[in-house]
């Protein structure tokens, strides 16, 4: 199956677009994420989160430029929904890094540089981590 570009969700402070491969979901996140701006992503994950599905979720934070707890909420969300093994953060801003890492949440997501694979468990401290 060719990549296919799913949807594109945006507000003034938020852009979210969704693109389906062969081998994962991307969902690509631009902007401010806070509780007035969530919505579109809240909405790209429950619809890429389907339990038919067996691909991957990868999300793509490079772009977003400020996080608070509503980000946080909907990570921790997503991952309960889908499990540790199905979603992975793709290449997180620095403020998504500080964040996750104030929370202690960064341990808990499988963080990697590239949407190139699944999340394999690291064999030392057994969290899955991107390739």
């Amino acid at each position: 199956m060719p990549t296919t570009r799913i949807h594109h969700l945006s507000n003034d402070l938020l852009s979210v677009t969704t693109v389906r491969t062969e081998t994962a979901w991307v969902i690509t996140v631009s902007g401010e994420v806070d509780l007035d701006t969530v919505e579109p992503l809240r909405r790209s994950l429950a619809a890429a989160a389907s339990p038919r599905e067996s691909l991957p979720l990868l999300l793509n934070l490079r772009d977003v430029r400020f996080g608070d707890s509503a980000l946080v909420n909907t990570l921790l969300a997503a991952r309960l929904r889908l499990g540790p093994d199905r979603l992975g953060l793709v290449d997180p801003a620095p403020c998504v890094v500080r964040l996750l890492r104030l929370t202690g949440l960064d341990a808990h997501f499988a963080i990697g540089p590239r949407p190139a694979a699944r999340p394999v468990p690291d064999s030392v401290a057994g969290v899955p981590r991107l390739p």
